[in-house]
């Protein structure tokens, strides 16, 4: 049985050499991309639909190519606007992203996108959770159908609705949570163990993420 231990600290001492800005030159995407593929054929979980209790969690991303490969030059943390976050319906303010977490519980079938950003000047928080739900089954055990119905702007503990709306730039009684139109998207959970997971997307994108420790933001996993 081959050891994974050594490919995952490769992979993610990979990811953190990133140059200054956060993105990669070629020969470091290249080598990413190489250690993932390497990695995913042992996979513990191979069919997730039979193991859901294994890719339930909060997790948060460590890597992110989202799609195309010059996006792999977006760090996670990078300017970018409310409206490039939320499938449209928040305005095109500009905002800067912190962390991309995800939420995926078995009951109510949530997979939810939790977005920390900040104003540009970095001087206001928030978090924008991209309400999502799924659906796995045996035909294609890896593959989670997923629907994003809503989007919410959820200010920080001690900040008022009208505060956060102020901050960001909103118009007054903007509503912050906005429904959606399910965009028909799915991930394929292609290696999920107990503290590493990785998605291929629909749209081509390539994601890494590290299980957290913590409580959920958007539900209780307790």
């Amino acid at each position: 049985m081959t050891d994974i231990a050594p490919l995952k600290e490769k992979l993610r001492a990979t990811i953190d050499a990133c140059q200054p800005d956060g993105t990669y030159d070629d020969a470091t995407y290249d080598a990413i991309h190489a250690l993932i593929h390497e990695l995913v054929p042992h996979s513990p979980t191979p069919r997730p639909f039979d193991e859901q209790e294994v890719v339930e969690g909060p997790w948060t991303s460590h890597y992110a190519q989202f799609g195309p490969k010059h996006t792999a030059g977006k760090p996670i943390k990078h300017e970018t606007t409310m409206k490039m976050q939320s499938f449209t319906p928040l305005p095109a303010v500009p905002i800067k992203v912190e962390d991309i977490d995800q939420e995926i519980r078995i009951e109510g079938g949530h997979y939810n996108n939790v977005v920390a950003i900040q104003t540009p000047d970095e001087a206001h928080h928030a978090t924008i959770i991209v309400w999502g739900r799924y659906e796995v089954g045996s035909e294609e055990p890896q593959r989670y159908a997923v629907e994003f119905y809503a989007v919410e702007l959820v200010p920080p503990p001690g900040v008022s609705e009208e505060e956060v709306r102020a901050q960001f730039g909103l118009e007054p009684g903007f509503p912050l949570r906005q429904e959606l139109k399910p965009p028909k998207l799915h991930s394929d959970v292609v290696y999920c163990d107990d503290d590493m997971r990785i998605n291929f997307g629909s749209m081509g994108g390539v994601y890494v993420l590290n299980r957290l420790d913590t409580p959920g933001k958007s539900v209780s996993f307790e």
